[in-house]
């Protein structure tokens, strides 16, 4: 028990313990106290140069007098502090200033240009060392740091860094020190722009990268995280911007690499790997080790980046607009797969030398009332610092919730602004006056009635819609064949292919029906149906206005589609539009030919004899004078009652719907044809532009017309490549590429009104057409701001391909703290 206890291990008291602490640092302070300091080894002399005050430099002994050996611990002392104590041959000394840098030796602070600066003139007048002259300020007035200053405590002198270090030119910034306090600004200034200072700079920049510091090795391997990081978020960008400029689904049922259900987002990165040994290394090393592992392969990721996108595209337009100045507008209205109302809105406006019309977004569950949809563009525009005074002009559909003169959106801009100009849609107009030239007249209803039931009885059965493909294949070997189509759409250019494809197969669905109503295999009410369409199609009638249709529809629906034209200009849509209206109207003599050749393709000459029986007339009594009956044949009541009837409310629906573009067309109308006007005609119509634009344009303007005219008289056979655009259009592109926009000011801002008025909303129903795609029945949860980027991405494809993947990464970045810094 006793040898037990004495192996016991003995604890210090808290006391104790205290009382050897004590002694320790007893000790500790002696064996300082003994050690020779550094200033030990220094000696000084008096300072020979002829200065206002006395003071001493330093002479450094050491046992080995070369400066090269001295260590870098020696230099961490107060002699390296100060820069006017250097000695003059730094060799030794450059690597590890280049190192350690000149913040260490600035010395700035207003408090020790006070002590060692100031310089006694007489009494009242001193001058000193400023913190004003560490900075520098620039034309365009930001501030820009001189790191390459220092100030000696030691002799109250600036020095240069750079050059003391680098130059072998010696200068006051390099040996002595400046002091000339008085002129200090522009000495500063004329050797900081010197030959010698810059080459030392120059020096210095590449003595730091050929240095193997440290941190080179760190630094090396962040860059190589970061290159790895961003080539593969440059991999993703490509694959998004592939995927979402065609509209279609990202994400799948779950995100598994691997998986064939991950979606096309996934799917295509696969795809790639194959192909690419980086990314098939990251998919390997990084898919699928769930949550809080970083592989930037995840849905989170992938929405940020489209969110990216999706601004940045938003703002070019933005900017574009900006730079523009002056704009139009168009809305539209029309509801979604989810039974959202969406009112989308697309902007007008120059391009560098092009119109362009571009989508910039849907505004959900705005309502269908002018007030509604005023307030949601009126919120927009301010939204993003867009001026609604620099609207031009107005391009709506004639709903009068859009076109009413009292209550509809376009007077409400205008009550506002009343240079935005409402031009109703030209296409849209068109297509009404094809409707109402379609239905003037019994005949013509039950024409497109009986195209209608044509396409329903071919596509309502497969074997049907065989036997008529077999028949028009047969006659049609080298073309494509054109088979029924469905006429009772909104789209105008459906019945336009509809009566082509009847036209041209006219023999071949006779014999097909016939066929089938002979087949005693068919059902008894298919040989009735189709033995009812061959009577018809053997009718005078329905040839006549077959080759009358086609003839008329074929026009109108080139024209549509030249209406819908982005870049179009409003002397152009007005002339193609007269054009169309004196087509028609050369046809209004032309029915004995649409007669013989409606009588070649139905073979027959009769017409189809009414048998409603007539009913008797009686007059009345007080009628002295009876009027003779006028005995017509069938082919004048034909052409009475069905032919004219068509061609004139055709013309007649036309000249309604081109008096709404007469006012704007007598404004700009004339710069189709200056060429060809004197200056005279010129002056006049400046001056009525002048007075209805007097914000924008000067008095100055009809001169420079004139002037601009023959300007635009020598370089337009230059031009010669541009022979698909109008003649305004081909005025601004020269005022622009020949660069006199300062010489003509006036005509370019007149140029640039005139090509930003918009005439069609085809683009509007554009974005309707990726809407339905982006949107679809699978995808009807979707909504917001997504639904945006997404339509925006798909819609100006052009300019998601022209982004810049190092902007895209770097907004990433900004966006939130991410688990890769710097990336």
């Amino acid at each position: 028990m006793e040898d037990r206890h004495k192996l016991k291990r003995v604890y210090m008291s808290g006391a104790d313990k205290r009382k050897l602490a004590k002694e320790k640092e007893k000790k500790n302070n002696e064996i300082i106290s003994k050690t020779r300091r550094m200033t030990d080894f220094i000696i000084t002399q008096p300072n020979t140069t002829s200065e206002s005050y006395q003071t001493a430099s330093p002479v450094i002994v050491t046992e080995n007098p070369s400066p090269q050996i001295l260590n870098v611990e020696e230099t961490n002392e107060g002699l390296n502090l100060d820069i006017g104590l250097w000695p003059e041959n730094m060799t030794g000394l450059i690597d590890y200033w280049v190192k350690v840098g000149s913040s260490n030796v600035q010395n700035c602070s207003q408090e020790l240009f006070i002590q060692k600066s100031k310089k006694q003139f007489d009494v009242k007048f001193t001058r000193k060392c400023n913190k004003s002259l560490f900075e520098r300020k620039t034309t365009n007035g930001e501030i820009v740091k001189r790191s390459w200053l220092c100030f000696s405590p030691f002799n109250g002198s600036i020095f240069c860094f750079v050059c003391k270090l680098m130059s072998k030119t010696r200068s006051q910034f390099t040996h002595g020190g400046f002091c000339d306090w008085k002129h200090a600004d522009n000495r500063l200034i004329s050797h900081e722009t010197s030959k010698d200072h810059l080459n030392s700079v120059i020096n210095l920049a590449v003595r730091s990268k050929e240095l193997n510091r440290i941190d080179n090795e760190l630094i090396k391997q962040s860059e190589e995280v970061k290159s790895y990081w961003r080539n593969i978020i440059k991999r993703l960008i490509s694959v998004i911007t592939f995927i979402c400029e065609r509209g279609l689904a990202l994400r799948g049922t779950n995100e598994i690499v691997g998986s064939p259900k991950n979606g096309i987002y996934l799917g295509i990165l696969e795809l790639l790997a194959e192909y690419d040994n980086f990314l098939k290394q990251h998919i390997e090393k990084h898919a699928n080790r769930g949550s809080g592992h970083t592989n930037y392969l995840s849905s989170t990721i992938c929405e940020e980046l489209i969110e990216i996108m999706g601004n940045n595209v938003l703002n070019e337009i933005i900017v574009s607009v900006k730079l523009s100045k002056y704009f139009s507008i168009s809305l539209d209205s029309t509801p979604d797969e989810g039974h959202i109302d969406q009112l989308t809105l697309v902007f007008r406006y120059i391009e560098r030398d092009t119109p362009v019309e571009r989508f910039l977004v849907f505004m959900p569950n705005q309502g269908h009332k002018a007030q509604d949809m005023y307030d949601g563009l009126i919120s927009f525009l301010n939204k993003y610092n867009l001026n609604i005074k620099n609207c031009r002009g107005q391009s709506y559909d004639n709903a009068s919730a859009m076109s009413g003169k009292y209550n509809g959106l376009q007077s409400k801009v205008l009550e506002i602004n009343k240079h935005a100009f409402w031009i109703p849609c030209a296409t849209h107009s068109l297509n009404l006056v094809g409707k109402a030239a379609a239905e003037c007249c019994t005949a013509a209803v039950e024409f497109f009635d009986f195209l209608e039931q044509l396409y329903v009885f071919f596509t309502a059965s497969t074997k049907r819609y065989e036997l008529m493909v077999i028949a028009l294949s047969l006659e049609n070997t080298k073309t494509r064949i054109h088979v029924p189509q469905r006429v009772n759409t909104t789209r105008w250019s459906c019945r336009s292919d509809a009566t082509k494809a009847l036209m041209l197969g006219y023999k071949q669905f006779k014999s097909t029906l016939i066929k089938i109503a002979d087949d005693l295999e068919q059902t008894t009410k298919t040989r009735c149906d189709a033995n009812c369409l061959y009577n018809q199609l053997c009718t005078l009638e329905i040839g006549i206005y077959t080759v009358f249709w086609n003839n008329i529809l074929e026009r109108v629906d080139s024209t549509n589609k030249l209406l819908q034209d982005p870049t179009l200009d409003l002397n152009t849509a007005v002339s193609a539009i007269r054009s169309l209206k004196n087509f028609v109207q050369s046809k209004r003599d032309k029915f004995d030919e649409y007669e013989k050749q409606g009588a070649n393709i139905s073979e027959t000459t009769d017409y189809l004899k009414h048998r409603k029986r007539q009913r008797n007339i009686r007059l009345n009594p007080i009628d002295f004078h009876e009027t003779p009956e006028v005995d017509l044949t069938s082919s004048q009541k034909f052409k009475i009652q069905n032919f004219l009837p068509v061609i004139d409310t055709f013309i007649s629906n036309l000249d309604k719907r081109l008096s709404a573009y007469e006012l704007v067309y007598q404004r700009f109308g004339f710069l189709r044809k200056l060429d060809q006007l004197s200056n005279e005609e010129i002056e006049n119509e400046a001056t009525k532009l002048v007075k209805i634009y007097e914000d924008d344009i000067d008095e100055h303007f009809g001169n420079e017309l004139i002037q601009f005219k023959e300007f635009y008289k020598h370089f337009k056979d230059e031009n010669s490549e541009f022979h698909n655009i109008s003649q305004e259009h081909l005025m601004y592109k020269i005022l622009i590429n020949k660069e006199v926009k300062d010489c003509f000011p006036n005509v370019e801002i007149v140029l640039r009104i005139y090509l930003v008025l918009m005439i069609t909303n085809s683009s509007s129903e554009r974005s309707f057409s990726n809407l339905k795609h982006i949107k679809n029945r699978l995808r009807t949860s979707m909504d917001g701001d997504r639904l945006n980027h997404l339509a925006r991405m798909s819609s100006e494809s052009d300019i998601l391909r022209k982004l810049d993947f190092q902007n895209v990464i770097d907004n990433f970045v900004q966006m939130k703290s991410r688990r890769v810094p710097g990336i």
